[in-house]
């Protein structure tokens, strides 16, 4: 029994001596496990797979940004601006329209009081439109209030004047030059800077739909790297030229990155394209037509006043705003620059070349007013000779009009070439990745799986 007990005691330490190394065996086999090409490969298809992941993720949240943003100029913020042009050329049109229906005096013609009433509703159509698009946004919706207040004030005015008119009542003059001033000081200064601020909203979001992905493809290009590395350093190792899961990654990966990169240089040209086309209604074509109309509207209540050419001065700016320097400058000049084909500048041309026409039959206009020839001043004002003020800004007005709605359908077949490039971009890079991460996992396994 006693000899007994020192052999336990021994064969205790003797087990304890024993797993004292084992376990320090495993401590370092998992200390210096990472230094052996097993080990490496376990880490390198861990930081793949979320490189990998990782890129795609970028690349989706950046290409659903671009469609996104593509999206709302094509079906909110261009309609929307679309409305306040309408919005602000049907205002001025109201206005240079009841100003040359004064002249004819007694009741107006009918083409002329369609034209008004047809004036009136496509801008209340335009207020009502423009407030549903506008949503949430507060200053739009405040100019959009302050515009629909202040028309039936304007509307009460002119009926006023017109009612006066027929009767012959002198005050009917009083009553048209108060709601011309309304119109001319507060209304179309309110429209026109609701239309400054949806440009500029469409240009920010032109901006941004068009703007290089440089985080989306920097991640791209740094997750290629480390597939190339993966693959040289397998290459090294195992000296086998081709790991089929890791070359189908990189194929993914280039396949994802060539996409982009096609899809985004097509859209953003075409993105370009829209820009100029919307560009050229809202810098140049519509201000020209504004100005256009608020020239004939000066044209007519100078005659309306009878003050021997005092508001001149005001018909000459708006005239200087349409066409300075014969046409190279101005709203005009502006839109011949805007213009990108050889159909859009020979429109604009033809809106020049009006203008001309209106200026030199407003000059004779003016002449025979000057000259006491008053009956037939106005009768130069309002019928439809083939060279009076009437016939020539009519035609000035055609050729703008056909200059912008050329250009808004340019604008759509380009705004709708950008969306196609677009088409399927975010569910296409995400399945990439997910390609890519699937033959990461695929490759590096069978090569682990040698060392088994």
């Amino acid at each position: 029994m006693t000899s007994g007990r020192p052999t336990v005691q021994l064969s205790l330490q003797t087990i304890g001596t024993r797993r004292a190394p084992s376990g320090q065996a495993v401590w370092r086999v998992r200390r210096y496990d990472w230094d052996t090409t097993p080990g490496i490969l376990r880490v390198a298809r861990i930081v793949l797979v979320l490189g990998v992941l990782l890129a795609g993720g970028v690349g989706v949240y950046a290409a659903l940004a671009r469609v996104n943003t593509t999206r709302d100029i094509a079906e909110h913020l261009e309609p929307l601006s679309t409305t306040v042009t309408t919005l602000y050329r049907s205002l001025a049109d109201a206005d240079a329209t009841v100003a040359a229906g004064y002249l004819s005096g007694g009741v107006e013609p009918t083409e002329i009081q369609t034209r008004y009433e047809r004036d009136l509703a496509a801008a209340t159509a335009s207020l009502a439109q423009a407030g549903t698009q506008a949503g949430g946004e507060q200053l739009t919706a405040k100019r959009i209030a302050d515009i629909t207040t202040q028309l039936p004030t304007y509307t009460g005015l002119v009926e006023r004047a017109r009612a006066n008119n027929r009767q012959g009542f002198v005050v009917g003059v009083s009553y048209l030059r108060r709601a011309s001033k309304l119109m001319q000081d507060s209304i179309l200064p309110e429209a026109a800077e609701l239309q400054q601020r949806q440009a500029a909203r469409l240009d920010d979001a032109y901006r941004r739909a068009g703007s290089v992905p440089v985080v989306a493809l920097a991640a791209c290009g740094v997750s290629l790297a480390g597939l190339v590395w993966a693959q040289v350093f397998l290459l090294q190792r195992t000296h086998r030229v081709f790991n089929v899961g890791l070359v189908l990654a990189s194929v993914a990966v280039i396949a994802g990155l060539v996409w982009w990169t096609v899809a985004g240089v097509a859209s953003a040209g075409s993105l370009v394209g829209a820009l100029g086309h919307s560009r050229s209604v809202s810098d140049a074509l519509a201000p020209a037509q504004i100005a256009a109309l608020q020239a004939r509207a000066f044209e007519s209540l100078e005659l309306v006043d009878r003050n021997g050419g005092a508001i001149e001065p005001d018909f000459e700016a708006r005239m200087q705003r349409l066409a300075r320097n014969n046409g190279t400058g101005g709203a005009l000049g502006a839109a011949q620059h805007f213009a990108t084909d050889r159909q859009g500048k020979a429109l604009v041309q033809a809106a020049i070349d009006a203008t001309r026409g209106y200026a030199a039959a407003h000059r004779v206009l003016r002449r025979l007013d000057d000259a006491g020839e008053y009956p037939q001043a106005v009768d130069a004002a309002v019928n439809s000779h083939p060279a009076s003020a009437a016939t020539t800004f009519d035609r000035l007005d055609a050729a703008l009009k056909s200059a912008v709605e050329y250009e808004h359908g340019a604008f759509e077949k380009d705004i709708e070439h950008a969306r196609g490039w677009l088409t399927g971009l975010p569910a296409g890079t995400g399945m990439l990745a997910l390609v890519a991460a699937v033959g990461v996992v695929l490759g590096v396994r069978q090569r682990l799986e040698e060392y088994r």
